[in-house]
């Protein structure tokens, strides 16, 4: 059996779909929410495992049996099936947290046995933030870049979708919840950057070519810049509707001065 140490630094969970992002829990909506177990690059198939959902110190579903326990070639190694019944009466947030207990079969896990904790924070939310690019908006930038393709893709969505997670994680460390944003199509711009950037940067290290690495850097540079531009509608008081004075820029301001209708003699000590 392999100590501790190793255990931790070989073991990986996943949000299964995968998302890179805290889980997007739709208040009233029956979902089907899952994880994925690898171990050294193998998928770990529990024998048994149960789930928690709490917010805060509250705990909404008590260690309940897991739906579903995958195997080591299913893309899930547990699923639970949340019923829009158990999160109906609860207030939105971004304070939710998920909890899977999983016990792994010796064959698939090394001879490990002890069952395995993991945390995964969530969103209780009232709509998901969903993307507005496809493959054709790429394409209006470069005519010809479907001839680019890489060998076994048939399109651009894996790059696309990595350009959405990290657009996704960007907006939580600027301080926004992406679920909040009412206005998809303001992120356009900066999820085609993004998704241009990661084609590119790619096809430099297939093809080696300078000018796919100078394309990565010049969209990189775009996406960056993008941000100071953003603005959005931002759903503060999570209300499902556009409000009065919630606009809102990608990146947060910072006032060096006085802010607009702050008295300057409070500032001066006056």
């Amino acid at each position: 059996m392999p100590d501790e140490f190793t255990y931790i630094k070989e073991t990986v969970f996943q949000g299964a779909p995968h998302t890179g992002l805290p889980s997007m829990i739709v208040r009233g909506s029956d979902q089907k929410l899952g994880v994925a177990w690898m171990l050294q690059e193998t998928r770990v198939s529990p024998t048994a495992g149960t789930f928690t959902l709490k917010q805060g110190s509250k705990v909404i579903i008590d260690n309940v049996p897991c739906t579903t326990l995958g195997t080591a070639v299913t893309p899930t190694s547990a699923t639970y099936d949340i019923l829009g019944a158990d999160t109906l009466s609860e207030s939105l947030g971004s304070d939710y947290l998920e909890i899977w207990t999983l016990t792994p079969n010796p064959a698939t896990a090394h001879g490990l046995g002890p069952p395995v904790e993991f945390r995964r924070s969530a969103s209780l939310v009232l709509s998901a933030l969903w993307p507005m690019v496809n493959d054709s908006d790429l394409v209006a930038r470069h005519s010809r870049l479907d001839d680019l393709l890489p060998p076994a893709e048939t399109n651009w969505a894996r790059y696309r979708e990595l350009a959405w997670e990290i657009l996704n994680r960007d907006l939580i460390k600027k301080g926004r919840r992406p679920e909040l944003v009412l206005d998809s199509y303001a992120l356009i711009d900066a999820h085609v950057y993004k998704s241009l950037e990661l084609i590119f940067r790619d096809l430099s290290t297939l093809v080696g070519d300078g000018r796919y690495t100078e394309f990565a850097i010049l969209y990189g540079e775009a996406y960056t810049a993008e941000w100071e531009v953003i603005q959005f509608r931002y759903d503060r008081n999570e209300d499902n509707a556009i409000s009065p004075g919630e606009l809102e820029s990608g990146s947060p301001s910072l006032w060096l001065g006085v802010p607009p209708g702050f008295p300057s003699s409070v500032v001066k000590g006056g």
